[in-house]
């Protein structure tokens, strides 16, 4: 990038992202010159969006048109923002395009900032029941050994199994916090990704701390299909209502999604449709499609309905997208204080509870 150097490069957050499409759908649809507009626009958004902004200024008055102007920044850019400017513009409905990128971007957003806001309690009661462990470890547990050797008590195997739980928590009790602090860095770190595809993340130690702050979150695999799938469909019923030819739509609705595996399988279809093979041929390379996507989209008597049919799905995987984060909303603070608060419920009733029982027992012991 001219006048960056590689380690200077700041990305661009979708929340700044999100504000930076509403100036420019605004601009365009009020026929406001994009450097003029974007000069005062980057007044009220972010730092990290006033230095792209100053780039893209400074390509569009070198006579750069706004996609290859985006284009030159792509390093700062989620790729299916890019690509989802270019159908805009190529379709003539960029305000269009723009809002559906940001529309998606906003509900990821709120459903991020739900799952944080459940994430608390739980983190709390964790943290209370770690000091509680240190308490139990080096405080309770010292005096049990002490009454075992006063009393010469016979160990039974459930004493003899506690007790070397204990010690072997008590050898390995900092990888608790550890984990904490890594759970904790990983939610930090991955916040962007998680506005976009899980499969974006082209480093390892990007997709490894992805997992770890969201894989374990029930649903979320199925929510980032299902979002792929609603861009990738309404993409593609746009461009198709706006005479844009098969195989151009169905790349440029594939690259709107940032998803690799995608972008490549139309990529092929395409390819097979340009060299003449059937529809019916051509999307058998689509296994990111379900079945009965692409029997809708094969199907010879849907052929001129295609841009209705296509905005239809878009219609359905968008309602399945609300109701998944509706269903993550609900169910995630419930399940996080029920496996939580029960599970270190029991966890202490056990290890509060059975060295005194077993004490008890071996105490009122005839053979003692």
């Amino acid at each position: 990038m001219t006048g960056l150097n590689k380690m200077d490069i700041q990305n661009v957050s979708a929340e700044s992202l999100a504000d930076l499409n509403d100036e420019l759908s605004a601009m365009v649809r009020s026929g406001i010159p994009l450097d003029e507009g974007l000069r005062n626009a980057a007044k009220y958004l972010k730092k990290d969006s006033q230095s792209l902004i100053e780039q893209l200024i400074q390509k569009i008055e070198q006579g750069a048109s706004l996609d290859a102007a985006l284009e030159s920044e792509a390093v700062r850019l989620p790729a299916s923002y890019v690509a989802l400017v270019k159908s805009g513009l190529q379709m003539g409905r960029l305000p269009e395009a723009l809002t559906t990128f940001t529309s998606f971007s906003r509900a990821r957003m709120e459903l991020r900032r739900e799952i944080g806001a459940a994430l608390l309690y739980p983190a709390f009661v964790l943290f209370v029941a770690f000091l509680l462990s240190l308490f139990m470890c080096f405080i309770i547990f010292p005096e049990l050994v002490t009454v075992d050797e006063i009393f010469q008590l016979k160990n039974t195997f459930l004493m003899n199994s506690f007790m070397k739980i204990i010690e072997f928590y008590q050898t390995w009790y900092l990888l608790i916090p550890l984990i904490f602090l890594l759970l904790i860095f990983s939610w930090n770190y991955s916040r962007h990704s998680f506005m976009m595809s899980r499969e974006q993340n082209q480093s390892l130690s990007g997709a490894l701390f992805t997992c770890l702050a969201y894989g374990w979150i029930p649903g979320y695999r199925k929510l980032i299909q299902d979002m792929n799938l609603s861009t990738f469909s309404e993409m593609a019923g746009v461009l198709l209502s706006y005479r844009v030819p098969l195989t151009d739509s169905l790349v440029l609705a594939a690259e709107s999604t940032g998803n690799p595996k995608l972008i490549n399988q139309f990529q092929r279809v395409a390819e097979k449709l340009e060299q003449g093979a059937s529809l019916d041929i051509s999307f058998q390379s689509a296994g990111q499609l379900p079945d009965y996507v692409k029997s809708m989209m094969v199907n010879p008597a849907h052929q001129n309905q295609l841009p209705g049919i296509m905005s239809e799905m878009a219609r359905v995987y968008r309602t399945r997208v609300l109701n998944r984060m509706e269903w993550i909303k609900h169910i995630l603070p419930v399940a996080l204080v029920v496996l939580v608060a029960g599970g270190i419920t029991i966890c202490y009733a056990l290890i509060v509870f059975l060295p005194f029982v077993e004490i008890l027992k071996m105490l009122g012991s005839p053979s003692l």
